[in-house]
């Protein structure tokens, strides 16, 4: 498959003529805007479950025109959990990713490379060999 007719793989963008330009492509470009309006998405929708606060309600406490109870359901209790939710899993896919790229094996996981067995090997040499008072505490 050839690339000739249908234009450069790349685009670039210069911000500062001379000074400042990026190289953007656009199909990834697009995939990872559409991949975060999806997961922002479903954030605002975790936000809403349960039916115990309705959507009006949810935007109201998020723009501080809500009434108390709904502020404190959705600031305190659901919009910390989402937002961890989202944290931890952009963490564990970055973690995945980097896994793949430094064991050059793009179906690369620490089970099939032999990590688990390693970890476990670890955690049984500190039960055994380690400071007492550290394993009685942890």
């Amino acid at each position: 498959m050839s690339l000739r007719g249908r234009g450069p793989a790349h685009r670039t963008l210069r911000l500062a003529p001379g000074r400042l330009s990026f190289r953007v492509r656009p199909r990834p470009l697009a995939v990872t805007l559409l991949l975060a309006l999806l997961a922002a998405g479903s954030g605002a929708l975790a936000l809403t479950r349960d039916g115990l606060v309705p959507p009006a309600e949810v935007l109201g406490a998020l723009f501080g025109a809500g009434s108390e109870q709904a502020a404190f359901v959705v600031l305190e209790l659901r919009l910390p959990r989402v937002a961890l939710g989202l944290v931890v899993g952009a963490a564990l896919g970055a973690a995945g990713a980097l896994f793949q790229q430094l064991s050059r094996n793009p179906l690369g996981s620490p089970d099939i490379v032999g990590f688990n067995s390693g970890a476990a090997t670890g955690a049984l040499l500190v039960l055994l060999h380690g400071d007492p008072a550290y394993v009685a505490a942890g």
